[in-house]
């Protein structure tokens, strides 16, 4: 990493964040560019999660993978799950569930959050690996309590339809409310459903 690629970055990011200023990925996107080339790993996250959703550049999600895979090589933990939902969702690839499983898996011990959450929902389908519903509820649960909105309407769900675990209304409705107040649309809407 040269001193021009940390300054890239520098400014890179408060283009990209609207650290002071309003957000402008078109002034952000080369200048992350050229510190993800120099070998910071945030900015080669950061890079590719441009490609992906073409924020400041046009939208190329192959050329986004390459970034996701640079970042990740390096421990990036958001990057590696950005790959596993490339190869999970089959964007800018081809679908590649026990890709997306050992992805999910390296972005867990590297310690993202949303990659828990995932990596349960494919041990309960059997996505990817071998059926472990067991398994799967422990990550799901571990999820929830650190504060996964998503794990937390998974989990409430679960509760609700009686899926792996016993139904439980009392627990539904508790992690239904916990991801509702965090802006989850879908558990907002099964604890309008749970009322009637």
């Amino acid at each position: 990493m040269t001193d021009s690629a940390q300054e890239a970055y520098d400014l890179g990011w408060e283009f990209f964040s609207g650290q002071g200023r309003r957000k402008n990925y078109r002034r952000a996107y080369p200048l992350l560019l050229r510190a993800a080339q120099g070998g910071i790993r945030h900015a080669q996250n950061l890079v590719g999660y441009c490609l992906d959703e073409g924020l400041g550049t046009a939208r190329d999600r192959r050329r986004a993978l390459h970034w996701y895979k640079q970042a990740a090589e390096q421990g990036h933990a958001v990057a590696a799950c950005n790959l596993a939902m490339a190869y999970d969702l089959g964007t800018g690839t081809k679908e590649n569930p026990k890709l997306a499983f050992k992805m999910y898996k390296l972005a867990l011990d590297l310690g993202d959050l949303l990659a828990q959450n995932n990596l349960a929902t494919m041990y309960l389908d059997g996505r990817g690996t071998r059926r472990n519903p067991k398994l799967g509820l422990q990550l799901l649960r571990k999820a929830a309590r650190r504060g996964d909105q998503k794990a937390q309407y998974n989990l409430g769900r679960m509760y609700f339809e009686g899926e792996v675990v016993r139904r439980n209304r009392r627990y539904a409705a508790l992690w239904l409310n916990k991801s509702a107040a965090q802006g989850h649309n879908k558990a907002a809407a099964l604890l309008k459903r749970m009322e009637t």
